[in-house]
């Protein structure tokens, strides 16, 4: 072999970016994004997912959320609301030993998972519906030809890409295909909506804790001596990985700002808050968290930013009446859940068989005929978004968005049939 085995390059001034044509683009490989990209991919559609990330699956693999929350209704007997790819994930990651069923709060179900299985599930569930992804793709710029998006632009470390489509989902969570387009938008006007800085802990003596009392009693402990240990939020959550020494830990409020600098404080911050927290579990609950130590920080979880100007906003009225629409494609059960202050959580269960809906109308931008959101930057007044946001509807959203632009085609998003789109998501409904 010859020892002179390099070649010496340089970067073009003028380098063209990556061009590619798709039938539909994706912002954002969260659950809504995944969910609406795996589908799509399915029904035979031409998929781009683009996601700023390094890795897909978004908050629920790199914010260790680890926490799967709104995909069961309310009662003595919960049932799966969501069906499909929802299904699917239970299905697959709890034969894999990967998943656990957990009570939450207020008689809801929460399912606990490994984010590095369901991280795997869904790059294996991608790959196999042929679609295109492309991570660490930062949002540069999107072009639009009248009330249609044209194409969006992304900056990866390997160059430019521009990808055109005829139809574009919205699942950045920051509605950030539609901020860049010029188009409506809107942010919470008077209140901080808080997100959560989560981490994994190592090493825990998981039966000292549950002969402390567990999660209950450290939430106790946590009301009367958080102004001890400088902790913001004054409600804690702690779940323990089944089988494991490993607890997530959920006991921080941060602020989570859309600009530059404040986006990077806000990961010291949040840091600096877990830190705080586990200082708070090893000294309250030696026998438990005495040698354990913090394995992972996970990405700052964000809850709600910014969303887009939809045709309708699903109001918090119609979320406790549980409004059925005619255009409704996915349905939820879990409570209002607002973190608009640092010390505590604004939480308003619901009755035993409550559900409410997410209607169509709310995911389409009032300002194109093209660009659909799915997940938690659709349109939605505050409280009705704090309930839909969570990973159940997300997945249904995303699910929904897919088969809209399936039927869509290359016409406009709004003519989509309703009755149609409903016939397909008929399971999500709960239409037999």
């Amino acid at each position: 072999m010859s020892v002179d085995n390099t070649t010496v390059v340089s970067r073009r001034a003028s380098r063209e970016p990556l061009a590619i044509d798709c039938d539909l683009c994706v912002v954002g490989s969260g659950a809504a994004g995944s969910a609406a990209a795996i589908e799509a991919g399915r029904l035979g559609l031409d998929v781009v997912l683009l996601d700023g990330a390094p890795q897909v699956g978004g908050q629920a693999t790199g914010a260790i959320i680890d926490t799967f929350c709104g995909f069961y209704s309310i009662g003595p007997q919960p049932e799966l609301l969501t069906f499909g790819i929802a299904e699917e994930i239970v299905r697959d990651m709890t034969a894999a030993g990967a998943m656990a069923r957990i009570e939450g709060r207020r008689r809801t179900i929460i399912l606990y998972y490994r984010h590095t299985v369901l991280q795997r599930w869904i790059e294996d569930a991608l790959t196999a519906a042929n679609v295109r992804v492309i991570t660490s793709a930062l949002l540069r710029s999107v072009e639009r030809e009248g009330v249609r998006i044209a194409s969006v632009s992304a900056v990866t470390r390997f160059g430019e890409v521009v990808v055109r489509a005829h139809s574009f989902v919205d699942a950045s969570g920051d509605a950030a295909l539609a901020w860049l387009a010029g188009l409506s938008v809107q942010e919470p006007a008077t209140e901080t909506v808080y997100g959560s800085q989560n981490g994994i802990v190592r090493g825990v003596d998981v039966a000292a804790l549950q002969a402390a009392g567990g999660g209950e009693a450290i939430k106790r402990r946590v009301v009367a001596k958080a102004a001890d240990y400088g902790l913001d939020r004054h409600d804690a959550f702690v779940y323990v990985l089944p089988g494991s020494d490993q607890v997530l830990v959920n006991m921080t409020h941060i602020a989570t700002p859309l600009d530059p600098l404040g986006a990077s404080r806000m990961v010291v911050d949040g840091h600096r808050q877990l830190d705080r927290a586990f200082a708070f579990l090893q000294a309250e609950f030696p026998e438990a968290f005495g040698k354990a130590t913090i394995d992972r920080y996970g990405q700052p979880g964000v809850r709600q930013t910014r969303w887009i100007k939809g045709r309708y906003q699903l109001s918090v009225d119609d979320v406790r009446a549980g409004t059925r629409f005619d255009d409704a494609v996915a349905r939820c059960a879990w409570g209002i859940e607002l973190h608009n202050r640092a010390d505590v959580v604004h939480w308003e269960g619901f009755p035993d068989g409550h559900v409410h809906y997410v209607p169509y109308r709310s995911m389409l931008h009032a300002e194109a005929d093209n660009l659909i959101a799915a997940g938690r930057c659709i349109d939605a007044d505050l409280l009705a978004l704090s309930s839909v946001r969570v990973m159940g509807p997300c997945i249904a959203m995303g699910v929904a968005a897919a088969h809209a632009a399936d039927l869509a085609r290359t016409g406009p998003l709004a003519a989509v049939d309703a009755a149609a789109l409903r016939g397909r998501l008929a399971r999500n409904l709960g239409i037999s």
